[in-house]
């Protein structure tokens, strides 16, 4: 028998202790030599008597049942056909329980880990930002209003937009841009800032598809009731408000 020399540990358990002998002599979890762990295991538990350390009814009871092992373990092996207790390994329901003690030990491990981690980080909620118009010169708009406002977007953007897509027929594909995803970006936008000017939802944008497909987006949004569109009264600003910020 391998002997095995103790540091001044204390283990969390007999369960704790075989999987540290069973480390310790690199055996197969499924194989255990249980001559030789039990062995080791009452050698252990000699060394705790000695060192007056107080012995748990779990330890004695691990010992028992390993010592039952090993006398079921040294019997004879039937050669006929016997009841299926006999056929079974009496070390198996040992091994199932160091598995699962393992699996937990793997999880508590892992959750320790992370406590560590993030005990010093503290987590805040965003706030609710409520945008409070209230303001009697402001109005909402008609869609008739956003369209003459896109309108001008249009040919602003005619202006100073790069040569039309037509010249370029054959070498590129028809772009495609989908209006849903658009209207995810704005929403995006106003999450995070409440309101926006309705020309920047159109800024650095010189895509005749792209601004089509932005402005049918707000429209949606509008429709939905998800955003508003203001207006200030004397003013051509308009800005598009996120209607759970709006009070």
């Amino acid at each position: 028998m391998k002997t095995i020399s103790f540091k001044l540990e204390i283990f969390e358990g007999p369960l704790d202790l075989l999987m540290h002998l069973i480390q310790k002599n690199k055996v197969n979890i499924y194989d255990i030599p249980i001559a030789e762990i039990t062995d080791q295991y009452l050698a252990y538990l000699n060394h705790m008597s000695e060192m007056d350390l107080e012995l748990t009814s779990e330890f004695l009871v691990m010992a028992a049942h390993l010592l039952y092992i090993k006398s079921k373990m040294l019997l004879p092996k039937y050669t006929e056909t016997e009841e299926e207790e006999n056929d079974s390994d009496p070390r198996q329901e040992l091994v199932d329980k160091l598995l699962e003690y393992k699996k937990y030990k793997a999880i508590s491990k892992y959750l320790d880990e992370r406590q560590n981690i993030y005990k010093n980080i503290a987590f805040k909620k965003p706030d609710k930002i409520e945008i409070q118009i209230d303001n009697a010169d402001l109005k909402k708009l008609s869609v008739d209003d956003l369209i003459k406002a896109f309108n001008n977007i249009v040919i602003r953007n005619d202006r100073i937009a790069p040569p039309p897509k037509e010249s370029f027929e054959g070498i590129i594909g028809r772009e495609k841009i989908s209006i849903d995803e658009k209207a995810k970006e704005i929403l995006q936008t106003l999450t995070r800032k409440g309101r926006v000017l309705f020309l920047d939802i159109f800024k650095y944008v010189h895509s005749k598809a792209e601004i089509v497909a932005r402005f049918l987006a707000i429209l949606e949004l509008i429709k939905s009731n998800q955003v508003l569109a203001i207006q200030q009264e004397n003013s051509d600003k308009i800005y598009i408000y996120y209607s759970k910020m709006v009070r």
